[in-house]
């Protein structure tokens, strides 16, 4: 067995402790769950976010949408164009709500669904639209806001998809 002591000066101070390697294994595993973690945590943030969005057909609105968060609202679009809705909080009338049936289209982008009633509202208000956004990696139908940096007043989830 050799000597420690008879070995060059200069190999003694480039041969690693290996208390120091795994000090700096461990910090450096330290700093990759931290980032990592940090990382992980402003992307969900991101995508629980409403971004707008789009979808390919009009199959991915066709079905039962109602409103997330405890808002009220809810909205049947078929197959064939018409929709019914009962309390849905879009501004198509004087009281803030839309009950009825009516017709439905999705824009030729897919960014967006316009409802138009059957019975037209007695004031003159903008046609009804719901944007097509993605919130928590789903999409969703959004009731536009009107203020300022604010998307949605109010998210639309498939009723099928409770959380």
């Amino acid at each position: 067995m050799a000597d420690p002591d008879d070995e060059p000066r200069d190999a003694r101070k480039t041969r690693p402790r290996p208390a120091r390697w795994r000090r700096r294994a461990v910090l450096l595993g330290l700093a990759g769950t931290l980032l990592g973690g940090t990382v992980w945590h402003l992307v969900s943030r991101q995508e629980a976010k409403p971004r707008s969005a789009v979808v390919s057909s009009r199959s991915a609105v066709v079905g039962t949408w109602e409103a997330e968060g405890g808002a009220t609202g809810r909205v049947e679009f078929a197959a064939d164009g018409r929709f019914s809705a009962i309390g849905l909080p879009v501004r198509t009338s004087p009281d803030g709500g839309l009950t009825g049936r009516g017709r439905w289209a999705l824009d030729g982008r897919g960014g967006s669904v316009a409802l138009r009633p059957d019975r037209a509202p007695s004031a003159p208000v903008r046609d009804a639209r719901l944007a097509v956004v993605r919130a928590d990696g789903r999409v969703r139908l959004c009731v536009t806001s009107g203020s300022p940096g604010v998307l949605c007043d109010v998210l639309l989830r498939p009723a099928a998809a409770r959380r």
